[in-house]
């Protein structure tokens, strides 16, 4: 049963995937091709491995009843909670004792239900390992958003950096639901955007350059609008017009475009890409992990991530 509703949801899920313009291809989480073990998994680097044997017969985890896991699920999920650890460092337990225990951890149970989803979906042990990795463990990216462009306070809990390409109909489909979760955790996000044009699209650099110029004239994020909106027609009169009905400075912005500090800006946004794993646009990070658009969904699951960020934050502020 479940497998059949799996494949009335695959094309949707492949829809909103948003995988990216990488030129690669890469199915959603039940693709058994997925690369796996691709990053740290959570637990200290002293803390010996957990067994990997002699775990009790499954049973529901206090908190996580719902999950309604088959056998073969159920014995999986098992396994995984026995021999992962918490994401919380100073927990050197495995994730079921941390849910069992109800140990100080305010990450434990969402993380519980995170693997128990994604067995569920049908996800291998491999594939669940490096979601949870990926979603909880200690790949934080530290990104200088400098002046890069933003909305939001500087302080807010929860900041999400995007890179895109203005060519790339990926992001074309991300920017409004981008929109969407900043309009609704407003005012505890900040949303930043960087470029990465590829090489591939004939007008992607121009049309970076084009909106860092807007920027310098405080219509960036109507420039990006116009760019995502019209991104079929964006030659350098396509451009112009756009920048002329935003009521732009043309001479101004031909020359900021072609503009030392404009390559400067292209180049750092290319170089912190590379350095935090870009495999194509858009590339999220939310607090600094990687919102991997190969296992989550920008459309189901954006939400649910920044609203347990803002959660696991005031459960920080609160044990201070």
């Amino acid at each position: 049963m479940r497998a059949a509703a799996l494949s009335l949801l695959l094309p949707s899920l492949l829809a909103l995937s948003l995988i990216g313009c990488s030129g690669a291809s890469t199915l959603p989480q039940q693709d058994p091709s997925r690369p796996v073990a691709t990053v740290t998994l959570p637990g200290p680097a002293s803390a010996p491995p957990l067994p990997a044997a002699g775990a009790p017969p499954p049973k529901a985890l206090p908190g996580l009843e719902s999950l309604d896991l088959g056998g073969r699920e159920s014995a999986l999920f098992w396994q995984l909670v026995s021999q992962i650890y918490s994401p919380c460092p100073d927990q050197a337990v495995s994730l079921r004792q941390c849910v069992e225990e109800a140990r100080p951890c305010a990450a434990c149970l969402p993380a519980a239900r995170l693997l128990g989803d994604k067995v569920k979906e049908g996800a291998t042990a491999e594939q669940a390992r490096d979601v949870y990795g990926t979603r909880f463990g200690p790949n934080v990216k530290q990104i200088d958003v400098a002046d890069s462009p933003a909305r939001g306070p500087e302080g807010a809990p929860v900041t999400v950096v995007v890179w895109s390409d203005f060519e790339c109909p990926h992001c074309r489909l991300a920017m409004p639901l981008l929109e969407r979760s900043f309009a609704k955790f407003s005012p505890k996000i900040r949303l930043v955007h960087k470029f990465y044009p590829l090489h591939q699209h004939v007008y992607a650099e121009g049309s970076a350059r084009a909106a860092i110029a807007a920027q310098n004239q405080g219509k960036y994020w109507e420039m990006e609008r116009a760019l995502f909106e019209h991104q079929s027609a964006q030659s350098e009169s396509d451009v112009d017009g756009y920048a002329k009905a935003l009521g732009l400075d043309l001479k101004r912005l031909h020359a900021d475009m072609a503009a030392t500090r404009t390559s400067k800006i292209l180049e750092r946004d290319h170089a912190d890409a590379e350095k935090a794993g870009l495999s194509g646009t858009p590339f999220i990070l939310v607090n600094g992990r990687q919102f991997d658009t190969a296992y989550f969904h920008v459309e189901t699951d954006l939400d649910p991530w920044i609203a347990l960020e803002l959660s696991l934050t005031a459960a920080k502020a609160a044990a201070r």
